[in-house]
């Protein structure tokens, strides 16, 4: 009995062997496990979007979101995010709309069950703030606007209305500005009234508070001046006004026409009473009025006055001779030619020439000297090898002298014409009509004149005269240029032709050879003027140059009245040859365009007297300066 206990016994034990130890996943299965469900699970609505957050699990390597529309979400139903770590944004939302989340954890044994849902409804951002500090300061037709910056705003809005209560719906929008912002276009008089909005990319904010303003407009500018008076002085006008009250300045207007403006005048600005207008015309009826000014702006003008400026009696000095000219000589006699030279003169008078040009080798220019004083301005050369036989006369504007002289040689006659080159001018030759007086030496002995005009760098004749000898031919028509610098003139059809232009460009001197043999001295005036008999009224200095058998040069003091007769009377004559005449009294009058009854023509400043003729086997031309 006990065998058979013992045996049943052992086979219980070998059967809890088999079951335990070899038939595999029972009560002793040791396989790892999936992670937990997430916990702290919370949803943040943003603008389209949401914030999900949770706290780590341990063992996930990452983590997974489902969310959807409808509440009870699940990893079956949701929309999956995968592969995310805590926060994440769940972007792309509509907002307004609910949106229900869970999350799950992942790790290399599977995904775990879901989290317990939350919800989230997605809000757009808001606007910024209206601004604050909203002030309107009132202008002359305009308002500026002005407030504080708002933190994020863009760009502001503004909105304006002559009613209170305005809004983003009932005012007129001035948008995308900053501060401080002028509203123009405003009637002065008028209340107006101002709101702001700030604006981002969400929006635009609500109105600030209201503020108002009300343009006025500027304070009126002075009177205009009383008591005013036109004095003719010699080149000159001196103008006198009373002091109008708050003016700080005064301008002057003029012109040759009656009824002149602030339009139409010449303006003389910032000036005071008594003002002297120079650079006029003698002889010619000049038109003024005057105006205040002050910060407000300028007056009206004055009534107008007038004045006719008499001939200048300047004094002259040795520093007027000082500077640089352009200078062109014509010979006749034993050896006709011409030459142009630039000399710079020193205050002492010393002479340095350079840029020679012509037929004829220049002399020497040691130095000049002027006579000084009033009513004076003969000019002379002195120093070592000075020629004494050079006297010429210095013009009331101071940048013209003419004069005449006898070479080394004793047979050679020369006229000479001084252009002073000042700083700052440019020339031009604008468009003008145009007279002109050619002399002849050498192979020609003859004598031209006539009249057209240069427009647009085109000099045109459209008449010429001459006398008893026939001249070379003169082209008709031909290209013109000045160097803007310079003054420098030069002929397209001339190609000898050497000019010198006057700083005032109404006077061109130029000298060339025609032919070979032949020499010319030309002397063109721009024209335009308007002139009376009165206008040759004063004394002249004057210089003629011969081209005749004699081939000589004269010079003499012309003295013309203004009385009705009109009668010139000249004095102190020289001639080359060391002979005078006793005075020579006849009439000589101009008609309206300048000319007198030889074909002679007064100068566009009325200081300049040129005209040409026949001599006995020639010509002359003789050149007045005042």
């Amino acid at each position: 009995m006990r065998r058979k206990g013992g045996f049943i016994a052992l086979a219980v034990m070998f059967s809890v062997f088999l079951i335990s130890g070899c038939g595999g996943g029972g009560d002793g299965d040791s396989s790892p496990a999936v992670p937990s469900a997430p916990a702290g699970v919370a949803a943040t609505a943003g603008d389209g979007e949401a914030t999900i957050r949770w706290d780590n699990v341990t063992g996930a390597t990452s983590y997974n979101i489902y969310f959807d529309n409808t509440t009870g979400v699940t990893k079956a139903t949701g929309t999956k995010v995968d592969n995310v770590t805590s926060p994440n944004i769940v972007a792309g939302l509509t907002n307004g709309t609910p949106y229900f989340f869970v999350v799950t954890a992942v790790n290399a044994n599977g995904e775990s069950v879901e989290s317990s849902q939350v919800t989230a409804t997605p809000t757009p951002a808001p606007p910024p703030p209206a601004p604050t500090g909203v002030s309107a300061t009132p202008g002359v037709g305009e308002a500026t606007i002005s407030w504080s910056a708002v933190t994020g705003a863009t760009s502001y809005n503004i909105y304006y209305d002559n009613t209170t209560g305005v809004t983003k719906a009932t005012g007129t929008k001035v948008a995308g500005v900053t501060s401080p912002n002028i509203v123009t276009g405003l009637t002065n008089g008028t209340p107006y009234f101002f709101v702001v909005t700030a604006v981002n990319a969400n929006g635009e904010s609500v109105e600030s508070i209201e503020k108002s303003a009300t343009p006025t407009p500027a304070p009126a500018p002075p009177a205009a001046p009383t008591g005013v008076t036109a004095a003719a002085g010699p080149g000159e006008s001196t103008i006198v006004w009373d002091n109008v009250t708050g003016a700080t300045s005064y301008n002057v207007y003029y012109s040759t026409t009656t009824g002149v403006t602030k339009a139409t005048g010449t303006k003389v600005s910032g000036v005071t009473s008594p003002q002297a207008v120079a650079g006029l015309i003698r002889g010619t009826l000049y038109y003024f009025v005057v105006t205040a000014v002050n910060a407000n702006g300028e007056s009206v003008e004055s009534i107008e006055k007038s004045a006719t400026p008499v001939p200048p009696n300047p004094s002259y000095s040795q520093s007027d001779l000082t500077g640089t000219w352009n200078i062109r000589v014509i010979l006749s006699g034993a050896n006709p030619g011409w030459y142009g030279v630039t000399a710079t003169v020193e205050a002492s008078g010393n002479v340095t020439t350079s840029a020679p040009v012509g037929t004829a080798t220049p002399p020497s220019l040691p130095a000049l000297s002027i006579t000084t004083g009033t009513g004076n301005g003969v000019v002379t050369e002195t120093g070592a090898g000075s020629n004494a036989t050079f006297s010429g006369q210095m013009s009331t504007s101071k940048n013209l002298i003419v004069g005449t002289s006898t070479l080394p040689d004793g047979t050679t006659f020369a006229l000479h014409v001084f252009v002073k080159r000042v700083p700052g001018v440019t020339f031009d030759l604008g468009n003008n009509a145009i007279a002109y007086h050619r002399i002849f030496s050498g192979g020609s002995k003859a004598w031209e004149r006539g009249a057209g005009s240069i427009i647009s760098g085109q000099l045109t004749l459209t008449s010429v005269v001459s006398g008893s000898i026939t001249p070379p031919p003169t082209p008709l028509s031909t290209g013109i240029s000045v160097n803007s610098t310079t003054g420098i003139v030069s002929i397209a059809a001339e190609p000898s032709f050497s000019g010198v232009m006057t700083p005032d460009k109404k006077l061109i001197v130029g000298t060339d050879t025609p032919s070979a043999g032949i020499y010319s001295l030309r002397i063109i005036q721009m024209r335009g003027q308007a002139y009376t008999p009165a206008d040759l009224a004063g004394v002249y200095r004057a210089f003629a140059l011969h081209s005749d058998a004699a081939s000589a040069w004269a010079r003499a003091t012309w003295t013309t009245t203004t009385d009705p007769s009109n009668n010139v009377t000249v004095t102190d004559l020289l001639n080359s040859d060391g002979s005078t005449s006793a005075p020579i009294v006849f009439t000589q009058i101009i008609n309206a365009l300048g000319v007198d009854s030889g074909g002679g023509m007064l100068s566009f400043g009325k200081d300049l007297y040129v005209g040409n003729g026949d001599l006995t086997g020639g010509s002359f031309i003789e050149i007045k300066v005042q």
